[in-house]
Order: C-alpha cells, then sequence, then structure tokens
C-alpha cells in the first residue's frame, strides 16, 4: 500500500527560517559615559564654550608677608574650549513588498541595528576626538621617527605595568583629578588585556591582592582596577595598520583623568531613530511604495584639557611586524 512520505512531497517542506536575524558584530561604547556632559538647550544655538580659571601661580620665592605690607596681587587666568554641533544619520527605504512578504519583521530589526549604528557612530567621534590627544606616550621608550606618529613603536613593544605607571604619573604631575572611585580610566583594546594578563606584575598584584573570589580578574577575566586604575576595556579604539617600525601594527591606549574631554548635543534634537510608515510619504512617495528607518543626532566631542590625558602607542601580540 502506497504511503505519503516526507521524501515523496517534499515541495511541503519548507525551509525553517528563525524569524530573529542573527546579531551584527558591534563595536563597544565606552568613551560615552566618561565625557563631561553638557547639553545646548533650545535656542542657544549650536556651538558650545567650556571655561576653566587656570591653576593660581605662586609667586616666585617666599609666601612670607612683610607685617603691614600688602603682597603683589595675582591675577586669574581663564581658558576657554569651544565645539561646534555637526548633524549625523543614516536612513534606509524598504519597499512595500519587502516589508509585507518578507519572513522578518524588517521594520523593527532595521530599528534596532540603527540604534546599534548611532551609538558606534557617536563613541567613534569621541574616539577620534581623542585620537588628537597632545600628551603622547611610546612603549618602552620608543622615539618618533616621523611627524605623523609613532613610527618608532614597533614588533616587541606590548603595554604593560611600566607603561600603566608612567602615565599614571604623568597625569599625577600636573595634578589632574580621578575621573570615578579614585580612580583614572583607561580605555584599552581587548589585545592589550590580553597581554596584561600575561605581565607578571600585573598577575602577581591580583593573585596576592585582589579578593579570592569569582570577581577576581585572573577568574572573571575582566581587568577591573590596578594601582588606581580602572580599565575599560573596548574593541571601539584606533588601531593604525602597518603603521610602526617594519610596519608593526599600532595600538592606541587612552587613559584620562576628570574633565579631560566633554560631549555635547542638543537637548530639542537629541539622538534618535526615526521611522516614517508607508502612507506618510505625501507627494514624495505617492502610491505608498516604501517606509523608510534611520538614525539622526545632532553631536561634538571636545577635548578639554590636553594635560589631563594621555595617548598611548604600544604594539600587541596579537599584531606582529611585517
Amino acid at each position: 500500500m502506497a504511503m505519503d512520505r516526507t521524501a515523496s512531497i517534499t515541495a511541503e517542506l519548507k525551509q525553517f527560517y528563525d524569524r530573529k536575524l542573527l546579531s551584527v558584530a558591534i563595536k563597544d561604547t565606552a568613551f560615552l559615559q566618561y565625557g563631561v556632559k553638557r547639553p545646548i538647550p533650545a535656542r542657544g544655538g549650536k556651538s558650545i564654550e567650556w571655561r576653566r580659571f587656570e591653576k593660581f601661580i605662586l609667586p616666585t620665592g617666599s609666601y612670607i608677608l612683610t607685617e603691614g605690607t600688602a603682597p603683589a596681587e595675582t591675577n586669574a587666568t581663564v581658558s576657554s574650549v569651544a565645539a561646534t554641533i555637526s548633524q549625523y544619520g543614516q536612513y534606509s527605504r524598504i519597499t512595500d513588498v519587502l516589508e509585507t512578504q518578507s519572513f522578518d519583521p524588517l521594520i523593527a530589526e532595521y530599528v534596532e541595528k540603527y540604534g546599534v549604528a548611532m551609538a558606534e557612530g557617536l563613541d567613534t567621534i569621541c574616539q577620534q576626538e581623542l585620537s588628537n590627544l597632545t600628551t603622547t606616550q611610546y612603549a618602552d621608550s620608543a622615539t618618533v621617527v616621523n611627524t605623523s606618529g609613532a613610527g618608532a613603536v614597533g614588533s616587541g613593544n606590548y603595554l604593560d605595568a611600566a607603561e600603566l605607571n608612567e602615565a599614571k604619573r604623568t597625569l599625577a604631575r600636573v595634578r589632574a583629578r580621578p575621573v570615578v572611585d579614585g580612580k583614572f580610566i583607561c580605555f584599552i583594546h581587548p589585545d592589550n588585556t590580553k597581554d596584561l594578563f600575561e605581565d607578571p606584575d600585573i598577575v602577581d598584584a591580583f593573585q596576592y591582592a585582589a579578593p579570592r573570589s569569582a570577581e577576581n580578574p585572573m577568574f572573571s577575566g575582566v581587568l577591573g582596577d590596578w594601582m588606581g586604575v580602572r580599565f575599560v576595556e573596548t574593541n571601539n579604539l584606533r588601531l593604525r595598520t602597518s603603521y610602526g617600525m617594519s610596519g608593526a601594527d599600532i595600538y592606541e591606549v587612552v587613559m584620562v583623568g576628570a574633565e579631560a574631554y566633554g560631549v555635547t548635543e542638543l537637548t530639542a534634537q537629541s539622538a534618535r531613530t526615526i521611522i516614517h510608515p508607508r502612507g506618510t510619504g505625501g507627494h514624495t512617495d505617492p502610491l505608498e511604495q516604501y517606509s523608510t528607518v534611520g538614525w539622526k543626532a545632532a553631536f561634538a566631542a571636545k577635548v578639554l584639557n590636553n594635560d589631563f590625558a594621555v595617548l598611548i602607542y604600544c604594539n600587541a601580540s596579537r599584531t606582529t611586524a611585517a
């Protein structure tokens, strides 16, 4: 007796599709968290000026007052740093047929992915601004051989405890204040994290001084805090491919104190995703043939004090000279 089997009626066996699209690889968004945030209110223009009083320079020689005689007066100096907002954004058009007939809920997926793109984009603006820092440090005291970057940093010039202590000393000498919980913030690439976990000075500190618990970095794999530095791992740091000695890749590691950089946005145009469904385009879409999804932000980032941040150029064991 004949029997219908799956092998004989293959047309009825459709491919199953997971209705949730696979996630894309995304960058971390670390820099947005630690900048001085000063939004520009409505009707307040599109630029902002940060101001600070410079330190009062103490007079040369003795501070001893002569009885009955007023000392020379001290004049204040005020410095300012300005930033101008720029608008950023992306969008896509989705046809009516694609939207209604696709297996996946495309509008929702577009919104999610554009939310990620917006966060990454704004964080990258901060990262690019910090790449302009003028207080620089070169791993293993390498010297610069060109004017465009860390040409003498090469294979083997890794980030280690000595480099971190040097950067921290640089900030402490100019009296930069810690950012949070008495710690400076160090933005570090995962490739550099790997090298620090192989540095005996770092490992010994975690083994013998850190709490013996699941939170110990040797168990968690998260660097956390060390010697007054809080590590913030991010894959959104600049990597200069084949930029160093003999074509070595160069990593930028950034250590900052309080008020090293600032971020601003327009309060009347906060960063957001925007959806225009089919039928809302008016004369630009007379037959209601597409929807649009995108994001828009008005944003700026600015280094406020070059003395309060250190840009460290180094190599990593993940990459070597050509």
